[in-house]
């Protein structure tokens, strides 16, 4: 009798994607895992007993800080991400969520006399600070902060007024010691400022009287020299001032008739001689032109208008 072979290979078969079924007439049923290699470095390759083959991309960290690509061949390359600006002036860091960070760094010396500064290419620098306030009359420096410190123009000379002019500097003007008095003489000693001395009017003339009048300056008013005494001639030597000089011929009128003499109120006084000898026998009569004026002559010898040297008025007196 004829044996019957029934093919019974389909019980060899399971509901599982994830693995190729056969049946081997010697082994019976084989069944090998099926192979999900994509060949793709950036695929996870894993199966699903229901679906089968799963080939799910790689995901990348999500780290900020570094760069992930994936190479179907090579697989995953990580690289830092370079945070580096090129800046001096900034610290440069990476956070994990929120990737580069580039914080300024202080330049700050603690010196208020500097301008701290960063350059991109240098760093920190700390130049000074300008302090000049454009002014010639101020001295600009910096000590704890700038100073504009007022110079000084003293030239230590007090015959200048010194002071600073802007745009200009320091200017020393002469000063003026008029004092508007026309007695004194007014000058500068450069160590003790204005001096004024009293002008000295003196002529060295004992005949004027000198005095000086603020407005109108030296004045020279004549002497009088006058001692209220007739009998005295009265005249000013400048040498020696006032003179009181008594001429023995003040008051002499030249005539031997008379009698001079000097009252020191009334002045000359002349008075006519009387010629009288006493003698009845002789005519008496004065001669202006004789030395001693009064002659006398006997009576009976002519005219008296005759007798040599007699002229009309001749006479003062007859005895």
């Amino acid at each position: 009798m004829p044996v019957v072979q029934t093919d019974i290979s389909e019980k060899c078969y399971e509901n599982n994607k994830c693995k190729e079924y056969s049946c081997d007439s010697y082994l019976g049923c084989v069944s090998y895992i099926v192979d999900c290699d994509d060949d793709d470095a950036c695929t996870v390759d894993t199966c699903e007993s229901e679906t089968g083959c799963v080939n799910t991309p790689l995901k990348g960290d999500e780290n900020k800080c570094i760069i992930w690509t994936c190479d179907p061949y090579t697989g995953v390359s990580i690289t830092p991400v370079d945070c580096d600006d090129k800046s001096k002036c900034t610290i440069d860091s990476c956070d994990y969520y929120s990737g580069c960070e580039h914080k300024e760094i202080s330049c700050d010396d603690y010196d208020v006399c500097t301008d701290d500064k960063c350059a991109p290419e240098k760093g920190c620098y700390n130049p000074q600070i300008d302090c000049d306030d454009g002014s010639v009359c101020t001295d600009d420096y910096c000590k704890n902060g700038c100073k504009n410190i007022p110079i000084s123009c003293d030239d230590d000379n007090e015959c200048t007024d010194d002071c600073c002019i802007e745009g200009k500097g320091c200017t020393h003007t002469p000063v003026m010691c008029e004092d508007y008095d026309a007695c004194t003489v007014e000058w500068c000693c450069p160590l003790r400022g204005c001096i004024y001395d009293v002008y000295d009017c003196c002529d060295l003339n004992r005949c004027t009287n000198d005095y000086c009048d603020k407005i109108t300056g030296c004045h020279y008013v004549d002497v009088i020299c006058n001692d209220n005494n007739e009998c005295t001639l009265d005249f000013c030597d400048p040498y020696n001032g006032c003179q009181y000089v008594t001429p023995a011929c003040l008051c002499d009128d030249q005539n031997s008739c008379t009698i001079d003499s000097c009252d020191s109120y009334l002045g000359c006084i002349n008075i006519q001689k009387v010629c009288n000898d006493h003698d009845e026998s002789t005519y008496d009569y004065c001669d202006p032109k004789s030395p001693d004026g009064c002659l006398s002559i006997p009576q009976g010898e002519g005219c008296l208008e005759d007798k040599k040297g007699l002229e009309d008025g001749d006479i003062a007196h007859q005895g």
